[in-house]
């Protein structure tokens, strides 16, 4: 039986479990143990690199919870598959148009849609008016017919109107705004913050109340500089890894 490629210092001050951790978690990112594999049993690793039992049980339930491996009862434990990447720097591409180009099967739900007036922050999110409406939806995204992103979305009404009767399950919303409005978006700011679920967020995304949430606010501006989408986004921590790309 091949001798596993891990390797724990036992005079290092980080503990053994992280240490085991953060080197099973690089197999799994290079491609040693790729998606759907069964890792090695905790015996054998125990075994082999002179550990406990309990140590060893402690790193593969923080790659559980970080949603990297998943447990199968009576079968053992196994490589979970990659989250999808969200790319939130440099590229102003919705979600959805992410997944299409990586060819992720995502399928969008209307959970509700509605003209509601122009009301506290959206005043100045949007630069609007009190005598202004707009439009607001809300929708779930699922990923490989899994629960991953919900998005709550507010529209100036007078740049769109008519926009809540289009197809907003099988066309993505910037889509519909640049070829049915002309309407043709330039930029996004958009904040991420960690956060947890709250009963409706959890029982959205099928995860646990205070469950780990990455949740984004985006607010999209057209070519002349105009402010035209704000959306609050809950994306399942389990289910996400952010990716960046900089320059200097």
């Amino acid at each position: 039986m091949k001798q596993l490629p891990l390797i724990v210092d036992k005079d290092s001050p980080t503990p053994l479990y992280y240490q085991l951790k953060e080197q099973l978690a690089l197999l799994i990112r290079n491609g040693t143990f790729p998606a759907g594999s069964k890792l090695p049993s905790e015996t054998r690793i125990s075994q082999e690199l002179g550990l406990s039992r309990g140590t060893v049980r402690q790193a593969f339930t923080a790659l559980v919870n970080e949603g990297r491996l998943y447990r199968v009862q009576g079968q053992g434990t196994f490589v979970s598959q990659s989250p999808p990447a969200l790319s939130l720097v440099r590229r102003f591409t919705s979600f959805a148009e992410d997944m299409r180009e990586m060819d992720v099967l995502f399928a969008t739900r209307v959970l509700d849609r509605n003209v509601i007036p122009a009301r506290g922050r959206l005043l100045t999110k949007l630069n609007l008016t009190h005598e202004d409406r707009v439009l607001y939806m809300e929708r779930l995204g699922e990923v490989e017919g899994e629960p991953f992103v919900v998005a709550f979305t507010y529209l100036a009404e007078k740049l769109c109107p008519g926009l809540l009767e289009r197809d907003l399950e099988n066309r993505t919303l910037y889509e519909i705004l640049e070829e049915d409005y002309g309407l043709h978006l330039a930029r996004a700011t958009r904040t991420l913050e960690a956060s947890t679920a709250d009963e409706y967020e959890a029982e959205l995304l099928g995860i646990p109340v205070g469950a780990p949430i990455h949740f984004m606010h985006n607010l999209s501006y057209l070519e002349d500089g105009r402010p035209i989408e704000y959306s609050r986004l809950r994306f399942r921590g389990d289910r996400s890894r952010i990716t960046f790309e900089v320059e200097r």
